[in-house]
């Protein structure tokens, strides 16, 4: 079951990858004053973002320290532009030695999930036998 949460957990790193990758493209491309450093700096979120869903390869406390920020693209990127590894990539390290948690904004809490009809009626269900039955309730002002 655990190896099932890890996945899970991946597969929502990689998904707020993809928005936040799409989110700083639509940014600049609403922008006005656009420069060309803007440009060169969102094909280097492009680069990143490739390498992290093609070659790396996550560990579990890697995925769970991204998704701790608003931005996971934004925070690894932070640790990439300063890594001193030439050949490794250590997030977790990188996340501590830059200080991310205080310049860089946390994930907000994530919506409740929608429960489809057959959860909630099983929650109902669990809801109703944990009452008492009709005739164990007790009785209103019957004093015998």
């Amino acid at each position: 079951m655990e190896l099932f949460a890890e996945q899970a957990a991946e597969a929502t790193l990689v998904k707020k990858l993809d928005e936040s990758l799409l989110a700083h493209a639509k940014d600049l491309a609403a922008r006005d004053d656009l420069q060309i450093v803007d440009v060169y700096g969102l094909q280097g979120l492009a680069e990143l973002h490739c390498y992290l869903k093609t070659v790396h390869q996550f560990d579990a406390a890697e995925v769970e320290a991204l998704l701790q920020f608003a931005d996971p693209l934004e925070a690894a990127n932070l640790c990439w532009e300063e890594n001193p590894h030439a050949y490794r990539f250590p997030i977790c390290e990188l996340l501590r030695e830059t200080g991310a948690k205080e310049r860089l904004p946390p994930a907000g809490p994530e919506p409740p999930r929608k429960l489809s009809v057959r959860e909630q009626l099983r929650t109902a269900m669990r809801e109703a036998r944990q009452q008492p039955a009709p005739e164990e309730r007790p009785k209103g002002d019957e004093s015998r």
